[in-house]
């Protein structure tokens, strides 16, 4: 290998590829990157995967002659960050053991595992791409609502629905559901559900603009764009019914409030009790926020707009599900209070639903089939 890059292009590729690879692996070689060299195609290809999903990216690089090494993702983002100057050489004789990166006067020499010893990555072919966009604003708004922790498969995930009207997406860990809205121009038709973990990799490593065209081949998606694939393997299960829950759910009244009020309000009264229970109160045009626990108590209140019904009454909430939620979403809401306290939060972007509490007794979602509580992870 004799190749001369771009640092900072290289350099984000990298990270990219860290971010994926495994911190701890029984299989040394898959902590790291795999990089292959082509002379006829002129490019350099790097390959990051840790067996649920695989990252390939391709970058124009001339090179005298193919090689294939694996080396430590991590090791040589810290590398190609410390580097100085806008180039950056890596060097190696055939059947070395060790590369050599460099860029001015600063100078490594790092070992590597032979590409042979990286674990051959089969990406399904995938045909019928639709086109998608506004990754990170769709995972934003999803993704927490799912629990990794859950012992069901489809509780970690988040559904992903491409529809004949744009996207959509859902995330639920039995307690709570949200709802969300993408691009409308991203028009298809296919549902999947994809591990929560796996959509956050790919939204850190894009931007809403970026567009990709997407598609389903077994239990892969596959997510394309110009020098970029990234393949997530997908759970089959079947998933909650979230259309027929938002549609079932009658409200008994609604106020029109501010997502970016609600939350400056939550956190200055969860300070004294961030991971128990908070009281909501309405009274009129003024809905009240209540914490109390051992550092002592907290209250605060927002001005709100009643729409239908008439605001009144006290309500209990899990105070960390419904921080997060209120820190994915923004802009206007309509909030309203449905039977059994079941908190709605209705937004341009997203529809939020969160199971009310007493003090000591957490309530569950709904599902479709047994119109009972779903028997996902229980609050505590």
């Amino acid at each position: 290998m004799n190749i001369t890059m771009n640092r900072t292009e290289l350099l984000h590729a990298v990270k990219r590829a860290a971010a994926v690879a495994p911190a701890n692996s029984p299989l040394e070689a898959l902590k790291g990157v795999l990089v292959e060299v082509s002379a006829a195609r002129k490019s350099l290809v790097l390959t990051a995967t840790n067996l649920e999903v695989t990252l390939k990216q391709k970058l124009a690089c001339a090179a005298p002659e193919d090689d294939a090494l694996a080396i430590d993702a991590r090791l040589l983002a810290g590398m190609l960050e410390k580097l100085p100057g806008d180039t950056v050489e890596l060097r190696r004789m055939p059947g070395d053991s060790r590369l050599a990166v460099w860029s001015g006067d600063a100078k490594y020499n790092v070992s590597v595992w032979e590409g042979r010893s990286y674990p051959k990555v089969e990406i399904p072919a995938v045909t019928n791409l639709v086109r998608i966009s506004g990754i990170p604003s769709m995972a934003k708004r999803t993704v927490f609502a799912a629990d990794e922790n859950n012992e069901k498969p489809m509780l970690k995930c988040v559904q992903f629905r491409v529809t004949q009207d744009g996207l959509r997406a859902a995330g639920s860990d039995g307690t709570c559901v949200v709802t969300a809205r993408g691009d409308s121009k991203s028009t298809g038709e296919f549902s999947v559900l994809i591990p929560a973990p796996s959509l956050s990799r790919l939204a850190q490593m894009c931007e809403d603009k970026d567009e990709f065209r997407a598609g389903v081949n077994g239990k892969n998606i596959v997510f394309v764009r110009e020098g970029f694939l990234f393949s997530a393997r997908l759970i089959q299960e079947k998933y909650i019914d979230t259309d027929f829950l938002t549609s079932s759910l009658k409200n008994q009244f609604t106020v029109l409030t501010d997502v970016a009020e609600l939350r400056r309000a939550l956190d200055n009264v969860s300070c004294v009790e961030p991971d128990g229970k908070v009281q909501l109160s309405f009274e009129g045009m003024t809905l009240s926020f209540r914490c109390g626990g051992v550092h002592g108590s907290a209250q605060n209140a927002v001005t709100v707009a009643p729409l239908t019904g008439m605001p009144q009454g006290e309500y209990w909430y899990l105070t960390k599900r419904l921080n997060n939620c209120l820190r994915s979403l923004s802009g206007t809401a309509a909030l309203g209070i449905a039977a059994g306290g079941m908190l709605t939060l209705d937004t341009e972007h997203a529809f939020y639903m969160q199971a009310g509490v007493r003090p000591g007794a957490p309530q569950s979602v709904p599902q479709k089939e047994a119109k009972k509580p779903a028997a996902g992870k229980k609050a505590a």
